[in-house]
């Protein structure tokens, strides 16, 4: 079996340790990108012409068919989770298997939205830098409050979110449900009842963004769902930024009625002139909430050994993303 690990050297480090090195060259040839940069184009057509597997990770130029014509690859293995910007739909029209770690992926972004949750509803960073400062609080005049049988919106049900309901379950959390597709099945099962956008957005003390980007979705929470949200909730976003009219957002948060903690914004990095930035009832984060740096050698890991079972005992693969799944991914 051939490799090619088409990552430049500086992620090297951190998806392809030394461990994740042996695994591969007992699987056989493994040639390394020890460039500063992918390779791309004909460049990468002529280095996959005798290759079987193709790792890629963050940052790897769109691929379309013609790429692969001529080649010998039969499994694409990325290293990040959306393949929406790795690839044109159009290498489906080929033999070749995409696989990634979307997966893994959401399953340490959905462990972020809990964290996050947990953050704010606890107030730890303001009572954290109060001691830090000098002021003692004690524990009869803090307002904290807990995780532990609130009402928590949902809005879009698909991996991470429904990740987030089974890991939260020990909190005994009603949740309530937005999604464009209802299945009662998948509802009994994971214990949610559905409910329209103004509804969650009425109701819940906690909402939660968990929508993917795409035409239809852009800018889909506008102001008039932003003032449906009750006094004391809080407004989580972990999705993508353009799902939210950030202005609007803004504007809503200076009345000073709800809280919100963002992860992703309509523009990355956020500007230093965002009206998002100074305002007391917000917290920020750069896009963080996952995956957590200490999965990134996992994630490789496992997809290495979806490879070697798919390729040593003709095992299907486990992480395989498949055409339908690819064109509903975030670019």
């Amino acid at each position: 079996m051939n490799i090619l690990v088409n990552m430049p050297w500086d992620l090297h480090d951190t998806f392809v340790t030394d461990e994740v090195k042996h695994k591969l060259e007992r699987l056989g040839n493994v040639e390394y990108n020890k460039s500063g940069a992918f390779y791309n184009g004909a460049e990468l057509r002529e280095k996959l012409r005798n290759v079987d597997v193709l790792i890629t990770g963050w940052g790897n130029p769109k691929m379309d068919k013609s790429v692969f014509e001529g080649t010998n690859v039969k499994v694409i293995a990325h290293t990040g989770g959306t393949v929406g910007n790795l690839i044109d739909m159009n290498v489906y029209d080929t033999d070749v298997k995409v696989i990634s770690g979307n997966n893994y992926y959401a399953e340490s972004v959905a462990e972020g939205v809990l964290a996050y949750m947990l953050f704010m509803l606890r107030r730890m960073d303001f009572y954290s830098s109060e001691l830090a400062g000098g002021t003692w609080h004690d524990a009869g005049s803090t307002l904290t409050e807990g995780l532990l049988d609130q009402t928590v919106g949902i809005v879009s049900l698909g991996a991470i979110s429904k990740l987030v309901i089974q890991m939260a379950k020990p909190f005994r959390i009603k949740f309530k449900v937005f999604s464009t597709t209802r299945d009662e099945a998948i509802a009994k099962e994971l214990g949610i009842e559905y409910a329209s956008l103004e509804e969650v957005f009425s109701t819940c003390k906690i909402i939660s963004v968990h929508t993917a980007r795409h035409p239809d979705t852009f800018h889909m929470i506008d102001a008039p769902l932003l003032k449906l949200i009750q006094d004391g909730a809080i407004f989580i976003n972990t999705a993508r930024g353009d799902i939210v009219n950030e202005a609007a957002l803004a504007e809503e948060l200076k009345s000073g009625r709800f809280r919100a903690l963002l992860d992703v914004y309509e523009v990355e990095p956020l500007p230093t002139d965002s009206p998002l930035i100074g305002l007391e009832n917000v917290r920020l984060f750069p896009h963080i909430a996952g995956p957590t740096f200490d999965r990134r050698s996992k994630i490789t890991e496992f997809l290495v050994d979806d490879v070697e079972r798919f390729f040593l005992s003709g095992e299907s693969l486990e992480n395989e993303i498949v055409k339908s799944v690819a064109e509903r991914m975030t670019s």
